[in-house]
């Protein structure tokens, strides 16, 4: 039985080896840089003070930011802050700062500043309902209780 057994755990020792060698150097390649560019926060035509292109060294750029206190001046029920990249129409990338204020159950009120001055770039983005779409919970099916 160990005759059989030992060449079987070495032989599937070798192939999980090969699949898995195999694999990382696919995902190493397949960096997209459009998924990245999909979450920057859209800023219509305005224009920030600390612009980003593929070149910029991200931290250096953090650094020069106004920092999250001086964001938060003026905006009193901020609930949540953090640096983000924003895009103009023109496809030019700034750092900006995304404030959110959750006012109620499923709505937020966001702000947009510029990360370089605290200046609104945009009015107040207000979105209603969760993060599952939007979905209402009167919009929600029972599967369970009385109407299994």
């Amino acid at each position: 039985m160990t005759k059989v057994l030992i060449p079987t755990l070495l032989l599937s020792f070798l192939a999980v080896v090969m699949v898995f060698g195999s694999i990382s150097p696919v995902f190493a390649d397949s960096e997209d840089k459009s998924y990245k560019r999909s979450w920057v926060v859209p800023i219509g035509d305005a224009e920030g003070t600390i612009e980003i292109s593929e070149e910029t060294n991200i931290d250096d750029v953090r650094d020069s930011a106004i920092s999250e206190e001086q964001a938060r001046q003026g905006y009193d029920d901020v609930d949540k802050a953090k640096l983000k990249k924003a895009v103009n129409d023109s496809g030019q990338y700034f750092l900006v700062w995304k404030l959110v204020d959750y006012t109620e159950y499923d709505t937020k009120i966001m702000y947009i500043i510029d990360a370089g001055t605290g200046e609104a770039l945009t009015e107040p983005i207000t979105k209603e309902g969760g993060s599952c779409g939007g979905k209402e919970k009167s919009q929600t099916t029972r599967t369970s209780g009385d109407n299994a």
